[in-house]
């Protein structure tokens, strides 16, 4: 009796169609509610996936160590972006703070030598957001200032409030700005007190979405 060689054949493993780029980002609002805008115009494109930090003031290994995991989960281990171009990227804010740092520094090589691709910003991820509405290459001392910078220049191109809470801002209004913005932060990256390297990651969402 010949036996069916379908019969006892092992389920295959499909690739999902689209490429898949992890975000993990070192907050649990600001960065998140920026990505998950743009994943959802790009989403016939591109799988976006957005991870908020594991918890509220997570350390530069804790995102680490979360986007290890989500490689791992998602690809079956870290990915270099050869496979279709999916990747993991890691936001992280260096906030002037000496201590972080350093933490960072180390944090990153360890992503690094795991294919995580990691995006500083200095001294936070809004200087990404402020960079769709003003070119400017100032130094800001804090957070707080680029804010305060943002809520200026948001009134002044939407006649509007920026809102009270940063996560609350309607950011799908400045997603379409996005390539003056990398523009801009390439410009300033190299030589700027104030910089951020976030524009890369879109830049390579941008890429795969051949847009």
């Amino acid at each position: 009796m010949k036996r069916n060689r379908y019969s006892f054949s092992r389920p295959i493993k499909t690739r999902n169609p689209l490429p898949v780029v992890v975000v993990v980002c070192d907050d649990t609002k600001t960065a998140v509610a920026y990505f998950t805008a743009l994943k959802h115009e790009i989403k016939a494109k591109l799988t976006l996936e957005v991870v908020a930090a594991p918890c509220h003031g997570a350390t530069p290994d804790n995102v680490i160590k979360e986007a290890i995991n989500r490689a791992k989960a998602l690809f079956g281990g870290t990915s270099d972006g050869e496979d279709g171009g999916d990747a993991v990227w890691v936001l992280i804010d260096l906030e002037k703070e000496i201590e972080k740092q350093e933490q960072t520094k180390k944090a990153k090589e360890c992503g690094e030598k795991e294919n995580i691709k990691v995006a500083l910003s200095n001294p936070c991820y809004e200087v990404w957001t402020l960079s769709h509405l003003v070119d400017t290459g100032e130094a800001f001392h804090d957070c707080q200032a680029v804010v305060q910078r943002i809520k200026k220049e948001w009134k002044s191109r939407f006649g509007a409030d920026f809102g009270g809470k940063k996560a609350k801002a309607d950011y799908g209004k400045i997603i379409p700005l996005r390539s003056d913005a990398i523009k801009r932060c390439r410009k300033h990256y190299s030589h700027d007190p104030s910089w951020t390297e976030v524009y890369e990651l879109v830049e390579y969402i941008q890429k795969l979405c051949d847009i």
